[in-house]
C-alpha cells in the first residue's frame, strides 16, 4: 500500500484525562538504517499486526509510505538484525475528523511522550487548531532529536531538548 503522509508532531504538556477510553497498542519498532532520515525503511509490530514500511519523500512532514504486511515469522526474523529498536504505547485520540496518534515511549525513554496528527491536505495542516494538552510543534527537527533513539535514555532526550531551550517534562 502507498499512502501520502502529511503529519506534525508535538510534544505533550499533559496527558488528556480521558485517554484511558482510547484504543491502546504496542508497538515495536525496528529500523535498518537511521529511522530519522526522510528515506527509511522499518519493519513494525502494532499489537498482532506486523509490517514493512519504506519512507521517502521531500520533507519530514510529507513523505511517501510503502507498507506491506508481513506474517509474524517474517517480523521475527527481521527484529533481531534491525539497527535500531524500541517500543511504545500508542493511543488512538479522536479530535472530531482527525486522529491523533499519543506514543509514550517504554524502556529508557519512560516518560517521553509526543503526538502526531496525519492530514489530508496540506490545507488542512495549515488550518490545524492543536488542542490544548498539545505542547510545542517539533515536526520540523524531531527527526534529529530522535537521532540514536534506540540507545539513549530519557535524561539524555531531556538534554537534547534543553539544546534547544525547550525543557522536557517527564510524563507518566
Amino acid at each position: 500500500m502507498k499512502q501520502e503522509e502529511i503529519e506534525k508532531v508535538y510534544l505533550i504538556k499533559k496527558l488528556p484525562a480521558d485517554l484511558n477510553k482510547c484504543k491502546k497498542m504496542i508497538i515495536r519498532d525496528g529500523n535498518f538504517f537511521d529511522p530519522n532520515t526522510v528515506d527509511s525503511l522499518r519493519i513494525r509490530q502494532k499489537g498482532n499486526q506486523y509490517e514493512l514500511t519504506k519512507k521517502d519523500g521531500k520533507s519530514a512532514q510529507q513523505r511517501t509510505e510503502h507498507t506491506i504486511n508481513i506474517k509474524k515469522e517474517e517480523f521475527e526474523i527481521f527484529w533481531p538484525v534491525a539497527s535500531w529498536k524500541y517500543e511504545k504505547e500508542r493511543y488512538l485520540y479522536s479530535l472530531d475528523n482527525l486522529t491523533a496518534e499519543i506514543d509514550i515511549y517504554l524502556g529508557n525513554l519512560k516518560g517521553y511522550a509526543r503526538v502526531e496528527v496525519e492530514f489530508a491536505t496540506e490545507q488542512e495542516s495549515e488550518k490545524f487548531n492543536r488542542p490544548d494538552w498539545f505542547g510545542l510543534e517539533i515536526t520540523d527537527w524531531n527527526h534529529t532529536i530522535h537521532s540514536d533513539i534506540d540507545n539513549i535514555s530519557f535524561q539524555v532526550m531531556q538534554k537534547r531538548y534543553q539544546e534547544k531551550g525547550i525543557e522536557l517534562i517527564a510524563i507518566n
